[in-house]
This record gives structure tokens, C-alpha cells and sequence, in this order.
């Protein structure tokens, strides 16, 4: 009877499988954000192991870069950075292997200290590599404050999760980049056409043009495209 109430404590039925794999469906295979998609992720996995802590690092040329928490972390997202094979989460990345630890995770030769995290001192540790089409995209990490047995099920359904959002997360990055090159695209046109107008007058160069729009963009210390922008409402008026 004993053993039947640890099990049903850390492990996950049947039902709560198929309701997890519902809802990641719903709320994540059709999310473009990339960071709705991520913190999204962080919630669900969170919630099925009721984690004390989860950080999700994406791969980023040969690094890993920690871009969601599930507790707030505004100064730590984006700048923590690990090596592949850095430390535990870099190992699994490495590797493609799930390491879970019951306790004492910050022994481990692997473990990697950050000072700024307090989830340094937790003792339970499942990390589970992010692979989609056999490419490693990231790493997910669950911590537990308490030494926590990780059961064959909840690993197994947490290898599930990350393969299931590894296609999100694939069409989330892709998405990202479609649209910063839109928007690169838009910035330039609007750059164009901005120093067009002051090109006409002031009857300067286009280099001079560009000069001057550079120069006020210092000035005011707005970006190019704001300065272009009203560039070019101002000479809207006067027409």
C-alpha cells in the first residue's frame, strides 16, 4: 500500500498524459510568438511536475542562452550563457541525453554554479534535451527544492513534451526571423525614402543625407527609423 501511494504522489496517469498533450496542443503549436511559445512551455512543464524552478535555454551558435524562467528572472534572461557541454544542461545538450537527479544535484561533477541563481542550492534536477528532426534546439530543466524521485512516467512524458514543442519552438525561431527581416526590410525603405526628401531640400548628397539623418538620431538618441519617420510626416504636412 505503501509503494501504491508514492507511486500515485510522483507519478502521472494515463489521463493526465493525454490532458497534458491536449493542452500543449492547443496553446503552443499554433503561437508564432517565440516568447509566448517559451514561457508557455515553462508553465505547462512546471505544472505537470509541480517544479519549484524550470528554465528553458535555447541553442544559439555554440552556446546555450537561458530565455524563459518559470520564476522572473528580467536580469538573468538572455545573459546567462553556457557552453555545450558546459555543466549539466550543456552535457544533456551535448549528448541528447535526459539526466534526472533525486538529490544533491549541485554535487553532481557536472553541475555548473551560477551565483546569481538560488536554484543552485535545489536538490532535485531533470533535464531534458529540446531535439527536433534530430537537431538539438535546447534544453528544458526542472528543479525541485526537496530531493524528488523522478519516475520512469514522468520522464518518459517529459521527453514527450520537449519533442512535441521542439516543432513549436522550430516554427516560433523561423517566424522571428521572417519578421526582424520584414522589419529590416520596412527601416530601410523608410531610411530611403527619408533622405530622398532631405536629399531634394537641402540639395545635399545621399551620403550627406544619411550623415545628417545619422547625426539627429545621435542627437535625440531615437533609432534611425523614428527619425525617418517623422522625416517623413513632417514633409507630408507641408505639402
Amino acid at each position: 500500500m505503501k509503494r501504491k501511494n508514492q507511486n500515485q504522489k510522483s507519478g502521472i496517469n494515463k489521463k493526465q498524459e493525454l490532458e497534458l498533450l491536449r493542452e500543449i496542443i492547443e496553446t503552443i503549436s499554433y503561437n508564432l510568438d517565440l516568447r509566448e511559445v517559451l514561457d508557455r512551455i515553462v508553465k505547462i512543464v512546471s505544472g505537470v511536475t509541480k517544479a519549484d524552478s524550470c528554465f528553458l535555454y535555447l541553442i544559439d551558435g555554440n552556446n546555450l542562452i537561458l530565455r524563459a524562467s518559470l520564476n522572473p528572472k528580467p536580469l538573468e534572461i538572455g545573459n546567462i550563457k553556457l557552453k555545450l557541454s558546459e555543466g549539466i544542461t550543456g552535457w544533456v545538450a551535448k549528448n541528447k541525453e535526459t539526466v534526472a537527479i533525486a538529490k544533491e544535484a549541485y554535487n553532481d561533477g557536472r553541475f555548473k554554479f551560477v551565483n546569481s541563481l538560488p536554484e543552485d542550492k535545489f536538490e532535485g534536477f531533470l533535464s531534458v534535451p529540446i531535439v527536433y528532426r534530430d537537431k538539438i534546439s535546447g534544453v528544458i530543466n526542472v528543479q525541485h527544492s526537496k530531493p524528488r524521485v523522478y519516475s520512469k512516467t514522468e520522464v518518459a512524458l517529459f521527453e514527450l513534451v520537449a519533442k512535441a514543442v521542439g516543432g513549436a519552438i522550430e516554427n516560433a525561431l523561423l517566424f522571428s526571423e521572417k519578421e526582424a527581416l520584414k522589419a529590416a526590410l520596412e527601416t530601410r525603405k523608410m531610411i530611403e525614402k527619408a533622405k530622398g526628401i532631405l536629399m531634394k531640400e537641402f540639395s545635399i548628397s545621399e551620403n550627406d543625407a544619411y550623415k545628417l539623418l545619422h547625426k539627429k538620431s545621435m542627437d535625440k538618441r531615437m533609432g534611425m527609423k523614428e527619425i525617418a519617420n517623422a522625416i517623413i510626416i513632417s514633409s507630408e504636412f507641408k505639402r
